[in-house]
Parts: C-alpha cells; sequence; structure tokens
C-alpha cells in the first residue's frame, strides 16, 4: 500500500491575470506562496517520505515548501506536468474562447474527450500521468509521498478512481489536498479525502467564471 498525498500548487501568475498556463512555466504570485505554506503547516505532522514535483516552478516551488519542515527536497518529474496546450499555451482564457471557440467549448462540456488546440489530449495527460503515479506506487510501497502538481492531472485521477466515464465535477482549488491509498497487490485505489483546503482560512482563491 502506498499513500499519496496530491497538492495542487498555490495560485500562479496565469491564475491571477486569466491565463490558461499549460507548459508555459509560471510562478507563484506572493497569494500562492502563502498558501503552501499553510499547506505546510497542515502537513507538518504527517509523516512523508519522498516528494515528487510537476517541473515546472509553480508546483516545484509548491512542493519545496511543503517538503523543507521534513528535511526533503522535491524530485522533479516532467511526467506530472500540467497538459501540453498547444496554442493555448499562456493565452487569456477569453482570447480562447474567441479564437478557438470549438475546441475550447469541448473542453469545458466534456473534458475527458477534449484536446487544447495542437496540444496533448486530455486523454493523453491522464495516461502519462496514471502510468507515472502507478510507477512510483511500486517503488514505495509501504511509504508515504508528496505530489505536487496541477489542477488537471488530478482532476483526471479522481476520474480513474471513480471508476466511471464521467468527467469528475470537483475541481481542485490551489494549494488543495486530495489523497488516496494505492494497493499495489489488487491495483486497486481507496479516495481519503478529496480537495481539502480548510486551512486556507480565508485565502482561498476561485474558479474564473469563464474556465
Amino acid at each position: 500500500m502506498t499513500k499519496f498525498i496530491f497538492v495542487r500548487h498555490g495560485e500562479s501568475i496565469g491564475n491571477k491575470t486569466g491565463r490558461f498556463l499549460g507548459n508555459f512555466d509560471g510562478e507563484l504570485t506572493e497569494l500562492g506562496r502563502r498558501q503552501a505554506e499553510r499547506a505546510a503547516e497542515y502537513l507538518q505532522s504527517e509523516h512523508i517520505d519522498a516528494v515528487y514535483a510537476s517541473d515546472l516552478c509553480r508546483a516545484y516551488e509548491t512542493g519545496r515548501i511543503i517538503a523543507a519542515p521534513h528535511g526533503l527536497k522535491p524530485i522533479p518529474d516532467p511526467e506530472l506536468r500540467e497538459i501540453h496546450a498547444g496554442k493555448w499555451e499562456n493565452e487569456e482564457f477569453t482570447k480562447i474562447d474567441e479564437l478557438y471557440h470549438s475546441d475550447w467549448t469541448v473542453w469545458q462540456q466534456d473534458l475527458f474527450n477534449s484536446r487544447p488546440t495542437g496540444g496533448e489530449s486530455v486523454r493523453e495527460l491522464y495516461e502519462r500521468v496514471n502510468r507515472e503515479v502507478w510507477r512510483l506506487a511500486g517503488l514505495y510501497d509501504g511509504k508515504t509521498l508528496l505530489i505536487a502538481t496541477h489542477a488537471t492531472p488530478i482532476r483526471m485521477l479522481m476520474r480513474y478512481w471513480s471508476g466511471t466515464n464521467e468527467t469528475p465535477a470537483h475541481w481542485v482549488g490551489n494549494a488543495s489536498l486530495t489523497a488516496a491509498e494505492y494497493d499495489n497487490a489488487s491495483h486497486t485505489v481507496k479516495v481519503l479525502y478529496v480537495s481539502e483546503n480548510s486551512y486556507l482560512e480565508g485565502l482561498e482563491t476561485n474558479l474564473p467564471p469563464n474556465v
């Protein structure tokens, strides 16, 4: 059994300015760092054996902040990146809707079967991240790992855990935590909690209405 604690990065400059970053390497805002610090405080008493993080700086920095009290440093892992968004990279949401309306509509209405224009499909992202998490589960059997990543990877893992073909309705907020236990013998997953962020206490960021 491997326990995973997934954290979505704190607020990024893209979140603040209404842009779809994808693989564009946007940094955390000051609020984003404060959110990560709150998550670190919440997890300070949790035993964590290792920390892996998307190598994009907003996720890596979030992982670094949470790892520090445990005497750990994140291991950068490009397999845990956000979706490669093609022509949407670092573009304003309103511009995406204007320039690529058809693809953007599919993204909003049928996420799992969508593909950012010229980019990686959500199905491809799901396969990439799911494969990597199971690889790590095998490497760290009996351990607890923190995974610092992005919204779409966590949402697609949630879809896998549900055992359905429905795109999950849950949104995972900045610096929120989602935990699950992976049973390497039976290849099953037990979800412990989803999008926990009570520790933010007024530092929450909200999903833009046009996403």
